[in-house]
């Protein structure tokens, strides 16, 4: 764990306590960790390498890690969209830079269509406009190619008859989240790494059945054209969903442009950092703070 050069709580409009802390030194660029089972510190460790040139602003969600449970009506991505808006007042950015994973796209979409004045831009990774079966399943089967497809839906099937009908538990989740890691996963060679840097994960967090069950019924593609800042669209070649997802984000975005890194899975900046950080770097480097 590197060093934190501020922490702090702050209380919402609607009076819930978050946790925040800011790494780094520079222009401000606020980030969206994945999950729902998950903390900040994920995405903080591996977003390291940018701590030199950026000042990296992370906080636990609503109901998770280190911050206040809340209301569950309150647990939906709009309204940790706002959390974030009131976090850039509290420190005082006027403008900021906002890099969002995997589940965080859909809190940094929001933001953006939300607070466009305050939002200089986003980079976008392993993330997509819409949760929608009907929408991403064929793009993504299609992406996944059909030997990871029969092992999916081969590990779909048994979490439906082994585990569906059990009460919530680690392992239940584990099995439940069997299938969508298939889609997700890099090559052999970098898998344990990425295992490592998932230690102690899934986090039983108060919001994660709530934010569950909104990741199908999402879907932002019909409002991407109203997103005028720059955008960076960043995702692994084998991470089908997002191979999906990221097309329909160049599809729908005015003002972006695309990465994809080949043979990488979910996690580029822990996969493969030498290809995943330059891209990241040159486009932050061009934001209107």
């Amino acid at each position: 764990m590197l060093d934190i050069y501020e922490v702090g709580h702050f209380e919402t409009s609607d009076s819930v306590r978050l946790r925040y802390y800011v790494r780094g030194n520079g222009p401000p660029v606020l980030a969206c960790q994945g999950g729902p089972a998950n903390i900040s510190d994920t995405l903080a460790d591996a977003l390291a390498p940018l701590q030199d040139a950026y000042t990296l602003v992370y906080h636990d969600y609503r109901g998770s890690g280190r911050s206040a449970i809340a209301r569950t009506i309150t647990y939906t991505y709009e309204r940790i969209a706002e959390d974030l808006e009131e976090l850039r007042v509290h420190l005082g950015y006027e403008r900021v830079g906002v890099l969002a994973h995997s589940m965080g796209g859909f809190i940094a979409l929001n933001y953006c269509l939300r607070h466009p004045e305050a939002c200089a831009g986003m980079v976008l990774t392993g993330t997509t406009p819409t949760g929608n079966p009907g929408k991403i399943a064929v793009p993504a089967l299609r992406a996944l190619g059909p030997t990871r497809t029969a092992k999916a839906l081969a590990l779909a099937a048994w979490y439906v008859a082994a585990w569906s009908w059990r009460s919530e538990s680690k392992d239940k989740h584990a099995a439940r989240y069997a299938a969508v890691a298939v889609t997700q996963e890099g090559v052999p060679a970098v898998r344990s790494k990425v295992k490592a840097s998932m230690a102690g994960l899934p986090v039983p967090n108060d919001n994660v059945p709530h934010l569950e069950r909104m990741f199908a019924r999402t879907d932002l593609t019909d409002r991407l054209h109203e997103i005028l800042c720059p955008v960076l669209v960043l995702y692994g070649q084998r991470d089908a969903i997002m191979v999906a997802g990221g097309q329909m984000l160049m599809h729908g975005l005015t003002n972006a442009r695309s990465v994809c890194l080949p043979q990488v899975g979910h996690e580029p900046f822990i996969e493969d950092p030498n290809a995943a950080f330059p891209p990241v770097r040159e486009f932050l480097s061009r934001l209107q703070f």
